[in-house]
């Protein structure tokens, strides 16, 4: 193969015009598409509360909570329908938060951001929108900042608009995390929340057992300070699934475990 003398090759080189900032923007728009048109893969629900659970969310339920035994899969179903929404872009983001994260020794001193540090606290959840989104296309989406997450301490004054979020652990919040999580829900946006109310490390007391009292007070008692357009809320725009260890689909021996768990209880 004849070699070409480097002069030329430089020649060569400068002919080729170079990408403008447009045209990486125009790049970079039609890889999105692409990505975006691939179909989320099918989720079968295995339970009667992951298809209640489900049918909440695609209800457009504005705050949806899935409670309950671990390995049930609540999460699976909350990143199936974050997903879904995302591909049909009926959503413009997807925020994942939780609980105060400790910022000692066991991540205060890890290197980089913020963001990075927190990164291990998410990793469950990202592996979760990889499995309905990709692994291409959800790596781009956290680059772009099309998915984010945060510790829920860092969102006061932030409003949600043309989000979906997952807000994972819920059972950590306190009762002042959860007020202030209710009251950022703003246009075309929707909170998924999952916990368990037995696993809670909340500083008080959990605010998650506080405020599925409070739901059912409402619920039950309709007091009067509430008209009829707050109760139909209450009753139209939140739901509650409450998952059992006969829900559990992680594995059997992890079911026989938190059988004999809650039994000691």
């Amino acid at each position: 193969m004849k070699r070409v003398p480097m002069s030329r090759k430089k020649k060569i080189e400068a002919e080729v015009p170079k990408p403008t900032a447009k045209d990486k923007f125009f790049a970079e728009l039609a890889q999105e598409e692409t990505m975006r048109q691939s179909p989320v893969p099918k989720f079968s629900a295995a339970t009667d509360n992951q298809r209640l659970q489900l049918k909440y969310l695609q209800e457009g339920r504005k705050a949806v909570w899935g409670i309950g035994a671990a390995g049930s899969g609540k999460s699976m179903v909350a990143a199936y329908h974050g997903a879904t929404l995302l591909k049909s872009k009926k959503i413009e983001k997807i925020l994942l938060v939780r609980p105060v994260v400790h910022v000692g020794n066991s991540v205060g001193m890890l290197k980089g951001s913020l963001e990075e540090k927190l990164a291990p606290w998410f990793a469950q959840t990202v592996a979760h929108l990889e499995k309905f989104l990709g692994k291409g296309y959800t790596t781009y989406c956290l680059e772009k900042g099309i998915i984010s997450f945060c510790a829920v301490e860092f969102l006061r004054g932030y409003s949600f608009e043309d989000t979906y979020v997952i807000c994972e652990e819920s059972q950590g919040f306190t009762e002042a995390e959860y007020e202030m999580m209710l009251t950022r829900i703003g246009n075309n946006s929707q909170v998924c929340f999952t916990g368990d109310e037995r696993q809670s490390a909340a500083r008080d007391k959990s605010g998650l057992t506080a405020l599925m009292k409070m739901i059912k007070h409402v619920q039950e008692d309709q007091p009067d300070y509430l008209d009829d357009d707050d109760l139909d809320v209450f009753f139209n725009e939140v739901g509650v699934v409450t998952y059992t260890v006969d829900d559990i689909q992680r594995s059997g021996l992890v079911k026989a475990f938190c059988k004999v768990y809650y039994h000691k209880e």
